[in-house]
């Protein structure tokens, strides 16, 4: 598997720590479970997947919306790299 692309880590990340979810992301590991660290929930995956679509200039299928893709930082880094 090629390398992740860290400058996709580092956007989510960011992303993240400007969302109103009141979790302390700043010491969560990159491949540490969004969902259950509360980083992330139902109605934050919708917004999650906007900013991803528009900062990274993909259309993400319906398909594709699975957990697996979205779980961790590492996950969404994989699957937006997987897209470019």
């Amino acid at each position: 598997m090629a390398s992740l692309d860290t400058s996709i880590q580092d956007q989510v990340r960011q992303y993240l720590l400007q969302q109103p979810l009141g979790t302390d992301l700043q010491d969560l590991a990159n491949d540490e479970s969004l969902l259950e660290a509360g980083a992330i929930d139902s109605a934050s995956m919708v917004d999650l997947i906007c900013f991803l679509e528009s900062t990274f200039k993909m259309q993400i299928e319906e398909e594709d919306m699975i957990p697996e893709n979205f779980d961790s930082i590492d996950a969404i880094a994989e699957y937006v790299q997987s897209k470019q």
